[in-house]
């Protein structure tokens, strides 16, 4: 398999691709959008092998450690994956949610729903205390949170963040990371604890995005957009999860009821 990116085609590969990069990028994230761009485009499919870290440095005007940073992003949004000893491979196909319940944004056509792609950036239980802790009838660490990255059709990203009783549901914690990264958490409560979800609270608010929440999704800090909260629970009294979702502005419309009328 050939093994570089522009050696083939030179300086018109180089430029093809450098011209889906972003003006004022760091240097970085530029190679970062050469790199996508030709995954993209079917340069590379998923399952193959991407040039070596010096095989890029060689052939693009990027230093190593800017192209060893450019494929750390790239991993970390789960676009390419790297095996001890064997190289950086393109990931094979993400998991796209089925009935993705509370991220259910209208496609262009005005009737199906965009796929969406969350990806877990984070699980661990949390100590610190918020709108979830009253709740979930839980103090101290006995919260479990997960994080996750949305892709909603590749046009944007939502940032998630799902909160369990961790008394309750600690299999949770013990489920491999890429089983939850397309799952319907909504699902996996109903079929593996039977918690079918019957009643949902949801109130939304605009607000500026803390730091963690734009540093994930990529955009300029203190930029505004719109929280999601959602109280779920079986009945009305048995509390199952809470979960907060960050949704930049974007061209979309978000169903946010139970029913959606057919058009």
């Amino acid at each position: 398999m050939d093994t570089t990116l522009f050696a083939s085609s030179g300086s018109e590969m180089l430029a093809q691709f450098l011209a889906h990069s972003k003006p004022g990028l760091p240097k970085y994230a530029q190679l970062r959008e050469v790199l996508l761009a030709a995954i993209e485009s079917g340069h590379w499919k998923p399952g193959a092998r991407l040039p070596t870290e010096q095989a890029l440095a060689h052939h693009t005007p990027f230093s190593l450690g800017t192209v060893q940073r450019a494929l750390r992003a790239l991993v970390d949004e789960g676009i390419v994956v790297r095996q001890q000893g064997s190289g950086t491979y393109v990931a094979e196909s993400r998991k796209a949610m089925d009935a993705p319940w509370h991220c259910r944004f209208i496609a262009d056509d005005g009737k199906s729903f965009l796929p969406i792609y969350p990806k877990v950036v984070m699980r661990k239980r949390i100590r610190e205390r918020g709108s979830w802790s009253e709740y979930l009838d839980q103090h101290g660490d006995n919260v479990i949170r997960i994080d996750r990255v949305i892709s909603i059709n590749d046009e944007f990203s939502v940032y998630s963040r799902f909160y369990l009783n961790a008394d309750r549901f600690r299999g949770i914690m013990e489920k491999p990371l890429a089983d939850l990264d397309g799952a319907n958490f909504k699902a996996i409560l109903s079929r593996e604890f039977g918690l079918p979800v019957t009643h949902v609270a949801q109130t939304m608010i605009s607000l500026r995005f803390p730091d963690f929440v734009c540093r994930a999704l990529k955009l300029r800090k203190a930029v505004a957009g719109t929280l999601l909260e959602i109280a779920a629970s079986a009945g009305r009294d048995r509390h199952v999860y809470y979960q907060e979702l960050y949704i930049p502005t974007n061209r979309h419309r978000l169903v946010v009821s139970d029913i959606y009328p057919e058009r």
